[in-house]
């Protein structure tokens, strides 16, 4: 088998291969005798038919294109081991589905195919150990101050606090339950309307200025106002634009919040005093800025080690990288409980404009996961099989039967995911104290 080697732009490759006639012609027998085997053939048991009678029923050219797709796949591995060898590539690593075109194909004749093969760039890294030093030596502490502890607190007495039903005036803090109607010319206006609507006065989670109309009123009063929607307005037919609203008080309720004490402390959960109870928000707020910090870190770290790197990156590997941000996307906004086609209508956008937009963040996303692979491999960092084994269990552990999880993951795909997460972690563990 000859074949000649061009190099193409972004770490692609294209491989011209002839294969002699003479290695070709068993194919083409074994190729009819498959045809047989999957065509009834009148007058023939399936896989019996003649040589020629394949030929007249199906066409000579069936039979060889047959033949060539089963010399292709036989002798595509055996290729790829020439080409590593002549290229003197020590990480000849294909990536992707080949793209194949045969380019000679006649009775008699010597096979002729093109291969054009993406490749795992080569990335040459910076000194990245010096690189990530400097990162490491502005990394910040983190603390947690006695406000924001008291925020925390003031948030869960506020959270648990009582409802309790008055008869007065409504003030700042209530929480009531309103009827309302909004038009516009004297048109009503539809969707801007709601029976028993519930709101806490101050949070300014309505049209600015409509909470504050309800100050001073009690329940089973009726008021009639005008408000202008903000330019920013969600609905932007309405932005800008004079409302009048009508409005009935329906019900006005205090809170009742509850003493910052130990009791308090011991009624929210396994807490034996106020002072435990801080403890436990203490430590949960510097766990959650710990959290933050170190991804601000990672972030830094990659940056200033991808910023210098000069690296073609194929095609397949940004297509790959858009598709996994797009599943992504829609996860999360399942798990929202929306429909994604309702979603991309809200937006007024397609998949393909997402995939321009996210191009360049995709292109990073590959350019950072090369690195971190080659500082891997320089460094020698590999999970073991039982730590991969543990993770991927773990994350199996979501599903209620072996079943279900069968149903929605591919085990080898799910394997060589975790080794690669694994596998970053470890080396980020590595790079935050060179």
């Amino acid at each position: 088998m000859e074949h000649k080697i061009t190099k193409l732009p972004k770490s692609e490759i294209e491989i011209l291969a002839t294969i002699p006639f003479s290695e070709f012609e068993p194919q083409i027998k074994r190729a009819a005798v498959l045809l047989s085997e999957e065509n009834d053939i009148k007058g023939f048991r399936r896989g019996r038919a003649p040589y020629e009678i394949i030929k007249n029923r199906l066409g000579e050219m069936a039979i060889y294109e047959r033949a060539a797709n089963l010399t292709i796949r036989q002798n595509y591995t055996e290729l790829l081991k020439k080409v590593s060898t002549d290229t003197q590539k020590k990480d000849f690593t294909p990536i992707g589905r080949p793209e194949i075109t045969i380019t000679k194909l006649a009775p008699g004749n010597d096979l002729e195919f093109k291969i054009k093969v993406a490749l795992l760039p080569k990335v040459e890294l910076p000194d990245y150990k010096s690189l990530v030093q400097k990162v490491v030596k502005n990394k910040k502490a983190v603390s947690v101050d006695e406000e924001e502890i008291q925020k925390t607190l003031d948030w869960i007495r506020e959270s648990r606090a009582p409802l309790v039903t008055v008869n007065r005036p409504a003030q700042k803090g209530d929480a009531v339950e309103i009827d309302f109607t909004a038009s516009q010319n004297m048109v009503k206006i539809e969707g801007l309307d709601s029976k028993n609507h519930p709101l806490t006065i101050g949070q300014n989670k309505f049209l600015p200025g409509l909470e504050d109309q309800l100050l001073g009123m009690k329940a089973g009063e009726e008021k009639n106002f005008s408000l202008i929607a903000p330019e920013n307005w969600h609905d932007q037919n309405l932005a800008g634009k004079k409302l009048d609203f009508k409005i009935t008080l329906k019900l006005v309720q205090e809170k009742i919040i509850p003493e910052l004490n130990d009791e308090f402390a011991k009624s929210i959960g396994k807490f034996s005093s106020l002072e435990d109870l801080k403890k436990n928000i203490r430590d949960g707020l510097t766990k959650e800025k710990e959290a933050r910090e170190k991804q601000k870190t990672r972030s830094a770290i990659i940056e200033e080690i991808i910023s210098p790197l000069k690296i073609e990156i194929p095609e397949v590997l940004i297509i790959s990288e858009l598709a996994k941000m797009l599943q992504e996307m829609k996860n999360g906004i399942e798990d929202m409980q929306m429909n994604w086609a309702d979603y991309l209508l809200h937006i007024k956008k397609s998949e393909e404009d997402l995939k321009k937009e996210w191009r360049g963040e995709a292109e990073k996303r590959v350019r950072a996961a090369l690195a971190l692979r080659e500082i891997a491999r320089l460094e020698k960092i590999e999970p073991s099989a039982e730590e991969v084994e543990t993770a991927a269990n773990q994350y199996l552990a979501q599903f209620e039967t072996p079943e279900e999880a069968r149903k929605n993951i591919d085990p080898e795909e799910l394997k060589e995911y975790t080794k690669g997460v694994l596998r970053n972690e470890k080396v980020f563990e590595l790079l935050e104290n060179v």
